[in-house]
């Protein structure tokens, strides 16, 4: 099955904010020249994410990394509000990950699949932290350094995953050194607004997540991807 030509013309605002600051104002030109206007051979290793909260009375043993994406929840991806129906939420998913020593998790409401790491078309006017840019099945989609956008410290590993979220009309690609596993989370398990306790940038962390003895790092993609776009 042939995949779809690139945007054929029409950008999100948040695509053309993001192609304007990091390419410039004739980003079209510059992105059919770079090779971008075709889709990128890619491998993804999950397949579609579900975009919310297994449906009442799904076992655990159910849950993992191929969930089905249930139609009535696919509108709360792409809510700027996610993290307040979080808080509100009985239950929710997150999928874990692990990067410069850290424990952190993403909602899967906003996660699109998973990909395995590939060289990406880099742009020399982008900061450190934004390392290219792939045609993603037709969306332009740059790919962002997480740990150096969130300025960890400890030691870093090799990044062998993209995790591909969703957020105000954009596609956006988070490297990370490795999956960890799903997490089925419950509301009594998590702390809002205790982000310093981890030691991760707070204004990027909506939560934290317990996990036996750990605390696992709930970030904000609204808020990593308004650092991009501000930096």
């Amino acid at each position: 099955m042939s995949l779809p030509e690139a945007h054929a013309g029409s950008f999100t605002e948040a695509e053309r904010t993001f192609l304007t600051r990091y390419v410039g104002a004739d980003f079209e030109s510059v992105l059919a020249r770079e090779g971008l206007s075709r889709p990128s051979a890619v491998t993804s290793v999950t397949g579609p994410l579900s975009p919310a909260p297994a449906p009442a009375g799904t076992a655990k043993g159910d849950v993992g990394f191929l969930a089905p994406a249930p139609a009535e929840a696919r509108a709360l991806s792409e809510d700027a509000a996610l993290e307040e129906q979080l808080r509100q939420a009985g239950e929710f998913k997150l999928v874990g990950f692990r990067l410069a020593g850290q424990e952190l998790a993403l909602p899967i409401a906003q996660v699109q699949e998973v990909l395995r790491a590939m060289p990406v078309t880099r742009l020399p006017a982008a900061p450190p932290h934004v390392k290219g840019m792939l045609n993603l099945r037709g969306r332009v989609t740059p790919m962002i350094d997480l740990a150096g956008l969130m300025e960890l410290s400890g030691a870093r590993g090799e990044d062998r995953f993209i995790i591909v979220c969703r957020c105000r009309g954009m596609l956006v690609g988070l490297l990370v050194e490795a999956l960890t596993t799903m997490h089925q989370a419950r509301g009594e398990d998590v702390e809002w607004g205790l982000e310093s306790r981890v030691g991760v940038a707070s204004d990027m962390v909506s939560g934290l997540l317990k996990v036996g003895d750990m605390l696992v790092a709930i970030l904000s993609v609204d808020s990593l991807f308004q650092k991009v776009l501000k930096s």
